[in-house]
């Protein structure tokens, strides 16, 4: 008995051995990229060369890529995964304006001209019905109106079109979340289609929140306007590209003259609709920007002080190419930044495009030179 024992815990630790092997054998680290980020911050800065030379044909000044935005853009890049909109992933917030509808008892042509006169005049901006029987105001007009309305003798009543809102939606079912001001309200993204639905039949005036936008701290980078364009599917950034110009509302962006900076994003997940997903956020503003950089096809490589341009060669060229970015057309690499400060102090201005054309000219032998050297001329 003892015997058959032994050889029983014998082949179950063989047979336990072999699993264990097996299971090594077989057992690969999850791959949830197919590429590496380095590879794919190299394909976002792809696409902003190719949006630049495409602006260039045009005209257009170049877009500044922004390591913050790019940052902000492969984040908007992963929310696409999950919810591929111009939305945020999650609930969609609805803001509402609460107007105040005037429906006017037998009053006549004339007088209702009269009455929009001085709506007019109070800025009360108001919206007629066709029969020019009722019009709706802000609710915060409704104590101008009223007044108005009992100086021109008209007999009236008047309604809050968020009367009872909150009741309808909870009859609904749509499961929202009211704001502290109950000025908005929140409801899973799922609700997005038949909210917008009821609120347009409830003829209430609302605008949604959450927006791609809500991405960006604007302490950070303060913006005047911005847009973003969108893509997925494509594993290249010129096959993106080459979607984009396909489309009329996303080449608009690209080609908006309006915009001065970029961050683009991509990601990928194996195990998704598009796997590949493209993110590109527009922004306007006056100001520069914390990184803010032009990528090159081919990186300019200057050969010692002065070849701005990098072409082996120091001439009129440099100095078109040096007060090009003294005007802030176009953006240095860090090499350039080196050959272009003749001067040594660290910036780069006016001061070193004079001495290069003094080089030029043949008034200095050797680049850079020093403060003192330039200042005697």
């Amino acid at each position: 008995m003892r015997k058959i024992r032994n050889i029983s815990l014998k082949a179950i630790a063989a047979f336990l051995s072999v699993l264990m092997t097996f299971s090594f054998m077989s057992y690969r680290p999850r791959v949830t990229h197919a590429v590496e980020d380095k590879d794919l911050n190299t394909m976002a800065d792809e696409i902003v060369i190719l949006v630049n030379e495409a602006r260039q044909a045009e005209g257009l000044k170049p877009l500044r890529a922004v390591p913050y935005l790019n940052d902000k853009a492969r984040e908007r890049a992963r929310e696409l995964i999950f919810d591929f909109s111009h939305y945020r992933p999650g609930r969609r917030i609805f803001y509402l304006t609460n107007e105040c509808e005037f429906t006017l008892d037998d009053v006549s042509e004339e007088k209702i001209e009269a009455i929009a006169k001085k709506l007019d005049e109070k800025w009360c901006f108001p919206t007629w019905s066709e029969d020019k029987k009722s019009f709706r105001v802000d609710a915060k007009k409704r104590d101008d109106v009223e007044g108005i309305l009992i100086c021109e003798g008209a007999g009236f009543t008047s309604v809050e079109t968020m009367t009872g809102l909150a009741e309808k939606l909870t009859e609904k079912k749509f499961f929202e979340t009211w704001s502290e001001d109950n000025k908005s309200f929140s409801v899973d993204k799922k609700y997005e289609e038949a909210v917008t639905k009821f609120l347009k039949e409830e003829g209430i005036k609302f605008s949604m929140g959450d927006l791609f936008i809500t991405i960006i701290d604007a302490g950070l980078v303060p913006y005047s306007r911005a847009g973003e364009n969108t893509a997925g599917g494509s594993d290249t950034a010129q096959k993106t590209f080459n979607q984009w110009k396909g489309s009329p509302v996303h080449w608009h962006a690209i080609m908006n003259p309006d915009y001065t900076h970029i961050g683009v994003g991509c990601a990928y997940e194996k195990d998704s609709t598009f796997k590949y997903y493209w993110d590109q956020i527009f922004i306007a503003t006056d100001k520069t920007l914390d990184g803010q950089y032009i990528p090159e096809s081919q990186e300019t490589v200057p050969v010692g002080s002065g070849d701005v341009n990098g072409d082996s060669e120091i001439n009129s060229f440099d100095l078109i190419t040096i007060n090009k970015y003294i005007a802030k057309e176009i953006e240095f690499n860090e090499a350039q930044m080196q050959s272009a400060d003749l001067l040594q102090d660290g910036m780069i201005t006016v001061f070193d495009a004079a001495v290069l054309r003094k080089y030029i000219l043949g008034q200095y032998h050797t680049i850079p030179v020093t403060l003192e050297m330039f200042l005697n001329g």
